[in-house]
């Protein structure tokens, strides 16, 4: 059977999601092809699942420190099973706005199969051959699992099994110190477990701003959280009441016994099968897909967006480049994709959110002017609240106009777009005076350095200036 039609999306994540609605939204013929579940990793075992299991987490989390409010509560009970199934019921309400039945609706027909690249304009699926003008790949990543001897001799979790558990770990180990690892690691101790998080890193949050990863250190650490820094992984191994991790840090063995181990080193592109090779279609040294700033691979009419391309391994950014595969798979518009602006957060608590530059990126690429600081526990509303272990970090660019900022706090995630905006809008640091902000908010801490940022511009002669003409 052979088919012809305008565009072959292979993978139904957030990116491949994007380009197929809107590409069938403008008129185009489009096939969408997925091997597994429609929503790929961010609906059925990344995003959703992740937060839903960590509003319970820090649910408890609140609970226990209750008393500091004036509430005497006790936690009777911990219920993983139950916990875990309103996580999949939280999947389940969100499933069928990227189920099969709601793209069919939209005018794309979906192939439920493994795709095979033939040629530039042919892909195999099952018994079909389908025929396009442009290809779209956006397979998206799966948890990456090095070569770690033993690690192949006992049952570990991953992102993709952590959410069926049952019973609450006793001692759960982490190996990796990522966002995955950080969140889960976190989550896992709010609910009661012992957890150990080892990682060849020596510090936290290494692509956030220099400020962040002392101030979670020692957020974890008080938690009780066992941290493993500089830390390499040596082997893994089964014993009678659960796993053993041999480890070793500045030339000394220890070996960390737990009854469950995540594995969260990373991610790797989903590419097996595709026939990437006999086409071709250039990739990185990890395996993941190059393209250009227009989402092309090297083979001009084949795109790819999303986990598969790398950089950005996240489900907003892989909405963002579909948007961009859409314009040139189409139209030939020659839309390019901007990372001046990239934001992300990580959900540990408190949140760390990032959007830009951050300074040490701003110095490498010489355009580094300055950096605002100020403390959450200046903010009121942040006093109120007892969340007061964070800050706010806005990085100015050589013309005066925000390019990054970082914040940490139990709200980060909700508040970054403030600064998203001004950055996208390159305005200057002292824009946010102009804003009139309900009071109290966190957000006015946005506020507060638009202050900082008038005060430390004004020069001595400046201020001596004023003060002659207006305030003798």
């Amino acid at each position: 059977m052979k088919k012809q039609v305008d565009l072959v999306v292979i993978g139904a994540g957030s990116g491949g999601l994007v380009v197929a609605a809107g590409a069938a939204a403008l008129g185009a013929r489009v096939v969408l092809v997925e091997s597994e579940k429609m929503g790929g990793d961010c609906l059925n075992t990344g995003c959703v699942p992740s937060k839903s299991f960590l509003k319970g987490a820090h649910l408890a989390k609140e609970i226990a420190n209750a008393q500091s409010f004036g509430i005497h509560a006790t936690i009777d009970a911990v219920k993983i099973d139950e916990l875990m199934s309103r996580v999949q019921a939280v999947i389940a309400t969100i499933a069928p706005h990227d189920s099969v039945e709601r793209f069919e609706a939209l005018g794309v027909t979906v192939v439920v199969g493994q795709a095979q690249l033939q040629d530039r304009h042919t892909v195999a699926v099952n018994d079909q051959l389908i025929t396009c003008k442009a290809i779209v790949i956006a397979t998206g990543s799966t948890a990456a699992v090095p070569p770690i001897k033993g690690l192949d001799t006992v049952a570990y979790l991953t992102n993709q099994n952590i959410f069926n558990l049952k019973t609450r770990p006793d001692h759960l180990i982490v190996l990796g110190g990522g966002p995955i690892g950080l969140e889960l690691g976190q989550g896992f101790c709010h609910l009661g477990s012992a957890v150990t998080i080892i990682d060849f890193s020596p510090a936290l949050f290494t692509k956030d701003d220099q400020e962040v990863g002392p101030l979670m250190e020692k957020i974890f650490r008080a938690e009780k959280i066992n941290l493993k820094l500089s830390t390499k992984i040596l082997a893994v191994s089964k014993k009678a009441d659960g796993i053993a991790v041999l480890i070793e840090k500045d030339g000394v063995s220890q070996e960390i016994n737990g009854d469950q181990l995540l594995v969260s080193l990373g991610r790797a592109p989903v590419t097996a099968g595709l026939g990437l090779d006999q086409l071709g279609i250039a990739v990185d040294k990890r395996g993941y897909i190059i393209t250009n700033k227009k989402m092309q691979t090297n083979i001009k009419n084949i795109y790819a967006c999303g986990d598969v391309t790398g950089p950005y391994q996240f489900t907003h950014m892989a909405s963002y480049q579909a948007g961009i595969v859409i314009k040139n798979s189409l139209f030939h518009l020659g839309a390019k994709a901007n990372y001046a602006a990239v934001p992300w957060t990580t959900y540990t608590k408190p949140e760390v959110a990032h959007v830009g530059y951050t300074e040490a990126m701003a110095r490498e690429a010489k355009c580094f002017k300055s950096a605002i600081l100020v403390p959450l526990a200046d903010n009121d509303r942040a006093q109120a609240e007892n969340d007061t272990q964070g800050f706010l970090k806005l990085i100015v660019g050589n013309r005066n106009k925000l390019i990054g900022a970082t914040l940490v706090g139990d709200k980060a995630g909700e508040i970054m777009p403030l600064a998203s905006l001004a950055i996208q809008q390159k305005l200057s640091p002292g824009t946010f005076l102009k804003f009139i902000f309900a009071y109290p908010s966190q957000a006015e801490i946005f506020q507060a350095a638009s202050r900082q940022a008038l005060r430390s511009s004004f020069k001595p002669w400046q201020a001596k200036l004023i003060k002659a003409l207006f305030f003798r």
